[in-house]
């Protein structure tokens, strides 16, 4: 099978999820509350801080497809522990092995892909390639996120649990067979390697786009976050029915405003793609401000399915002008620093809006969270237009610079 069908069926089996946001309901399920959840979110993204740029060396010093496999090893094991999750201790652990094993995956396998492309001559397909695996992987995340919230809703969670363990022994198979031209390591030592790769990151062009994709990366996870119970009350609600009685509709939910949306956002055109860039950190704020504001459950469907398909296009558009502005030797390295200061951020904001949320009520927690960030976009948005921040947030890759 040729390499780049390879990584397609890769990272479609890497994207089937049959649980996605309901997988917060299986846990209010089992007895956990709110803020406890937001505990182990926040546990889990100190994990990603704490294991980012080790794993990211040692995609770097060692091998970036033996960094993938140790991650896909990994992931089973925590799949088990929440088939027989039974308690707190419990939701910890599994939060912990998730981390690391995604923190051993996430900047060595878009390195693996984009420097095996390199290799082959290829790179200038990269963009192409992304927008081809996302157009397989976005309908078939949404098609068996449905199947699984029907599937919990009638069998149980037990079911699409261990169709997710089957699913991530073949991830590992298909992983195996990939091959990993000409891997260059380093060869200065790990804590120059590491100083290197931060001095790097802390150049304007690079430092300022990931600060601004960080802060759009809290405004849509803020939306996002306990969005299904939010959602399920308001249902449950109007159908006279528990949240138990919505996960079959929520699931179409999920896939209309997480899955569908994220392939419109992918296939825009680059002139609405770039557009959909620039207002980003404003506009996803706003949208969850009305969220709020007006209750109508096919209201906050719409502005959902709008909020990812701005930040699909945005976070597209960010991570192939990364790729393009990070030298090889250093690009797993620095996509995991750009992760473990990302993961430190979202540690604290999952803590506290956690604990925001048992105190204030979910409604007012989202509101006021939303405004924060909005303030903090609109800061961004300014210093872009006065000219402080234009060249850094400008995407060079379609300007052809």
């Amino acid at each position: 099978m040729e390499i780049t069908k390879k990584y397609k069926l890769f990272y479609a089996l890497m994207n089937v999820n049959f649980l996605g946001g309901i997988i917060v309901i299986y846990y209010l399920a089992k007895g956990l509350t709110y803020a406890q959840i937001g505990i182990a979110t926040a546990i889990s993204t100190i994990g990603f801080f704490l294991f980012e740029v080790p794993t990211g060396v040692i995609g770097d010093k060692v091998s970036r497809k033996k960094s993938v496999l140790i991650g896909l090893a990994l992931f089973p094991m925590g799949t088990i522990i929440l088939l027989f999750l039974k308690n707190f201790p419990m939701l910890i652990a599994y939060s912990v092995i998730t981390s690391i094993s995604v923190t051993f995956i996430s900047g060595s396998l878009q390195a693996w892909l984009y420097d095996n492309l390199k290799y082959l001559g290829r790179e200038r397909e990269y963009r192409k390639l992304m927008k081809d695996i996302k157009t397989i992987t976005l309908p078939l995340s949404a098609v068996t996120v449905v199947i699984g919230s029907f599937l919990a809703q009638y069998y149980g969670f037990r079911l699409p649990l261990i169709l997710k363990l089957i699913l991530e022994i073949m991830m590992i198979i298909v992983a195996i067979s990939i091959p990993e031209y000409e891997f260059k390591k380093p060869k200065v030592a790990y804590h120059i390697h590491v100083l290197h790769s931060l001095k790097e990151l802390m150049k304007p062009n690079i430092f300022w786009l990931i600060v601004v994709a960080i802060t759009v990366a809290m405004s849509i996870n803020q939306f996002r976050q306990y969005f299904e119970p939010y959602l399920g009350n308001i249902l449950a609600q109007n159908l006279k029915t528990t949240i138990m009685g919505t996960l079959g509709i929520l699931g179409l939910v999920e896939a209309l405003v997480k899955a569908i949306p994220r392939l419109v956002g992918v296939r825009l055109k680059e002139k609405w793609s770039a557009f959909a860039y620039s207002i980003a950190p404003v506009s996803i704020p706003i949208l969850t401000a009305l969220s709020v504001i007006y209750r109508n459950p096919i209201f906050i469907v719409v502005l959902g399915t709008i909020a990812t398909i701005i930040n699909t296009a945005f976070s597209f558009n960010f991570g192939i002008e990364l790729q393009t502005r990070i030298p090889s030797e250093k690009r797993a390295t620095i996509i995991s620093l750009y992760s473990m200061v990302s993961a430190l951020v979202m540690a604290f904001f999952y803590g506290i809006y956690g604990f925001a949320v048992n105190r204030i009520g979910l409604a007012e927690a989202r509101l006021m969270f939303a405004l924060a960030l909005f303030a903090v976009g609109l800061a961004f948005k300014g210093a872009q237009v006065l000219g402080i921040l234009k060249e850094p947030l400008e995407l060079k890759h379609l300007s052809g610079n």
